[in-house]
């Protein structure tokens, strides 16, 4: 068996994707400390303060991003999960269980069911498609609401555990090759994908070929812009280099979509996940502190989760002063009729 390749190439990327502008760097020696992806990377962002975008220069050729993913979660092997995992989970169960009354009296729950939900909840059940769906734990969901659901993932083994897993037909694919009809989805989610694609307008643009007219579309993604960027800088979890070829704030997730033919309903952020991002967040900023480089740091640490929970708490009321500030951007779009 041949050795699994251990360097990505690169291809210079000195401008902005939308501006056409020279970046100017923001981070610098960058390492994936969560999977251990090979290089050292460079983030730019754009000159244009109206704009926002961020990105790798230089960036993966895109023969080679699977080397990214090697190791990445999503690409865990299927199987019974060991008792440290088992561990994880339960313990996370009640972490929610104990988040569940004070989130519910400040208003989190509803920010948190509303964003698991994509923001769809609102809308009468029809055809849906889950662009990277991963192992289809949301479509499976979706399907037990009313939907008749469609996903496609590019990760054979994702694929895979969806039909083990749910009884899933999903179509290992990318989007442009599974050759979906015009005017075939009355909604479209894209959740944590758009950032690790080359050409962000260009799927979004498929997208907007197959949503009917009067559909929705809704992408949610890392906010460059948001609080815990400001607070953990270098090594805040949503920079996630190499994978996340392009990091997105709000204006630039509205360009996007403008230029795709979308017509943009909202732009908004949520701290619905804040506490995950800041607990990674938090992991890799220790990881890098420690004295002993060798060292390893516990996965499960109790401190660190009040702490996540307490971040989380601090940005879901500051949105109420800066829209801005939430971990996750949100892009609602529509299709005009025709």
């Amino acid at each position: 068996m041949e050795n699994a390749p251990t360097e990505i190439r690169t291809i210079p990327r000195p401008c902005c994707l939308l501006c056409n502008r020279e970046g100017r760097v923001l981070h610098d020696n960058l390492v994936d400390t969560l999977f251990g992806a090979p290089g050292v990377w460079r983030l730019k962002e754009c000159v244009e303060a109206a704009c926002g975008l961020v990105w790798l220069d230089p960036a993966p050729m895109e023969e080679d991003l699977p080397i990214a993913y090697q190791h990445y979660y999503t690409h865990d092997p299927a199987g019974n999960p060991g008792f440290m995992a088992r561990l994880r989970d339960f313990l996370y169960a009640g972490y929610k269980l104990v988040k569940f009354v004070p989130s519910w009296l400040v208003g989190l729950s509803k920010s948190q069911e509303r964003t698991r939900l994509m923001f769809i909840d609102d809308l009468k059940p029809g055809k849906i498609l889950d662009v990277g769906c991963g192992d289809g734990a949301f479509l499976n969901l979706m399907r037990g609401r009313g939907w008749s659901v469609e996903g496609v993932d590019v990760d054979a083994k994702a694929v895979a555990r969806a039909k083990a897993k749910y009884g899933l037909e999903l179509r290992c694919s990318n989007l442009r090759a599974a050759g979906f009809p015009h005017d075939t989805f009355d909604a479209i989610t894209l959740s944590h994908v758009i950032e690790h694609v080359p050409d962000p307008p260009g799927l979004l643009a498929e997208m907007a070929r197959v949503l009917k007219p009067g559909g929705r579309l809704v992408a949610t993604t890392p906010n460059i812009r948001s609080r815990g960027h400001k607070t953990f800088q270098r090594d805040w979890r949503g920079l996630e280099p190499p994978r996340h070829l392009n990091i997105f704030s709000l204006n630039a997730l509205r360009e996007c979509a403008r230029r795709a033919g979308l017509e943009v309903v909202e732009t908004t952020s949520t701290a619905a996940n804040a506490d995950i991002i800041a607990g990674g967040s938090f992991f890799i900023r220790h990881f890098n502190q420690r004295l002993d480089r060798n060292a390893p740091l516990p996965k499960i640490n109790l401190v660190r989760a009040l702490r996540s929970m307490l971040f989380q708490y601090a940005e879901f009321f500051s949105l109420r002063n800066d829209p801005h500030a939430g971990e996750e951007a949100v892009l609602i779009c529509g299709k005009k009729p025709a």
